[in-house]
């Protein structure tokens, strides 16, 4: 921010807005602690040195890029440098590419809108060779014949997971399919309702896809984990982000992929 701007908060509880102090992207709250920043009944502005406000109050769903230590996570380039916040998505060497969560410390990949490999439209069956993991049944092949629904790999969670590590995203070659117990870590309530699970508890009253857009942009609905179903061995699990529940297909179902590590 230039010398001299404030951030201001409205916090909703009676004692109108609450000023942050700021140094570049760096802001630090007077108050004991930061609101979530995508309820809709939180109030952001930005004023000058004389206290106008510049533009209008914005509300919660808008998150500013010196804002977002608040949120949790932290940009990651292609090279796997930590970015600041105002980086844009990209297949540059410094462009943002993989997202990380600083409350459990895994990376995890950002999926791009470019019709390629890591391309937000492309599903995959689930297919694990490994017999340690696959829960008795190694699941399907590339579509299970169908091959229309992916590029750069064959359209299995097992191939894909393999070209990207081939790719080195991020500077690493560790990438492999979250369990589903991490892929629920990622999912946001807007409305602040969460079970114990950590699903949302209520499918209308929450902004859908239910992940943070900001640092998950071109986020689908459903997504594979690792994990399969015990006792069910033609299926595993995975997360809806459009309701924000786990849930359990059949292997041979089409579904994405989000890679972590």
């Amino acid at each position: 921010l230039p010398k001299g701007y404030k951030v201001k908060i409205d916090l909703n509880n009676g004692k109108g807005l609450v000023a942050m102090t700021c140094s570049g992207l760096t802001c630090s709250l007077s108050s004991n602690a930061l609101p979530k920043l995508d309820s809709p009944t939180y109030k952001i502005g930005i004023y000058d040195s004389k206290g106008v406000l510049q533009g209008a109050l914005l509300n919660g769903n808008f998150t500013n890029s010196f804002l977002a230590s608040a949120s949790g996570y932290s940009k990651i380039s292609n090279l796997g440098a930590v970015l600041p916040d105002v980086a844009n998505l990209g297949s540059g060497d410094n462009d943002w590419a993989c997202t990380k969560d600083n409350k459990t410390g895994l990376i995890w990949e950002v999926k791009s809108d470019n019709v390629v490999l890591r391309d937000k439209r492309w599903s995959y069956t689930w297919y694990e060779p490994d017999a340690s993991k696959n829960g008795g049944v190694a699941g399907y092949q590339n579509g299970n014949g169908n091959t229309g629904y992916c590029f750069g790999s064959d359209c299995d969670t097992y191939a894909y997971k393999n070209s990207v590590n081939m790719k080195g995203l991020c500077g690493k070659s560790d990438w492999r399919l979250p369990t589903v117990d991490e892929l629920m870590t990622l999912v946001f309530c807007s409305d602040g309702k969460y079970g114990t699970d950590g699903s949302c508890m209520s499918y209308d009253t929450v902004t859908k896809p239910t992940i943070n857009t900001v640092y998950f942009p071109n986020t689908q609905y459903g997504y594979w984990s690792s994990s399969p179903v015990a006792n069910y061995y033609g299926s595993a699990q995975g997360v809806n982000f459009g309701n924000g529940f786990s849930f359990k297909g059949l292997k041979s179902y089409f579904n994405f992929v989000r890679l972590v590590r």
